[in-house]
């Protein structure tokens, strides 16, 4: 059976991996000849994974639900009013695009990850102010995530200007194991807790292996 379920996460890693390439391709050719990107990854979710969605949200809605994503707080009377009356058929997507482009979204962004990846910890080896002064410029960068993330899990803390990023390493003193729960959870999505003792009793795919494989690379 253990085997059986080896498989099974290989077939599906490959599947994924397909999946990916055929992306790449797919964003490789001309843009001209492309639909926008959003319906591309709306049409991929959907061959992957077919479902019946949820219908479209009303106006009053989506203004409530947009706001608070993007800047952490609710539009006020006066912009859900001008929004909600505005007859534009590309209304949601300007509003999206000019959150997006606002200083409350990139002061929202670096709270959001700075809760996530430090849990309001207490300041240990690298101060939050600075911390919070790294991810504030990055986000305002417009830097890629995965670019972000793989920045801050290579560093080691020796070099002056990227130490900020060490912050989830050094405020966490280098454990290793406290390191392996807390990428597990961070990055990808899963509580490996268990994990570090024995294959998870309730979850089929959290090997004691992947556990360790993760703590390898700490």
């Amino acid at each position: 059976m253990r085997r059986q379920r080896m498989i099974a996460r290989c077939v599906r890693s490959v599947r994924l991996g397909i999946l990916v390439a055929f992306a790449a391709m797919a964003l490789a050719e001309p843009a001209r000849a492309q639909a926008p990107l959003h319906e591309r990854i709306d049409a991929m979710l959907e061959s992957a994974h077919p479902a019946q969605p949820a219908p479209l949200a009303s106006d009053a809605e989506f203004v409530r639900r947009i706001y608070l994503d993007l800047i952490g707080t609710i539009p006020t009377a006066d912009e859900a009013r001008q929004f909600i009356d505005d007859q534009s058929p590309d209304k949601r997507e300007k509003l999206i695009d000019r959150l997006l482009a606002s200083p409350e979204f990139t002061r929202h962004m670096t709270t959001v990850l700075d809760v996530m990846w430090m849990e309001r910890r207490p300041d240990k080896h690298v101060k939050t102010d600075e911390w919070r002064a790294y991810l504030h410029a990055a986000i305002a960068a417009n830097r890629p995530l995965n670019e972000l993330v793989r920045e801050i899990l290579a560093a080691d803390g020796v070099d002056d200007a990227l130490r900020p990023a060490a912050k989830f390493y050094l405020d966490r003193e280098g454990e290793p194991n406290l390191l392996t729960r807390d990428v597990g959870r961070m990055f990808f999505g899963m509580d490996l807790q268990c994990a570090q003792c024995h294959d998870h009793p309730l979850v089929d795919d959290y090997y004691q292996s992947d556990y360790y494989g993760i703590f390898a690379f700490l």
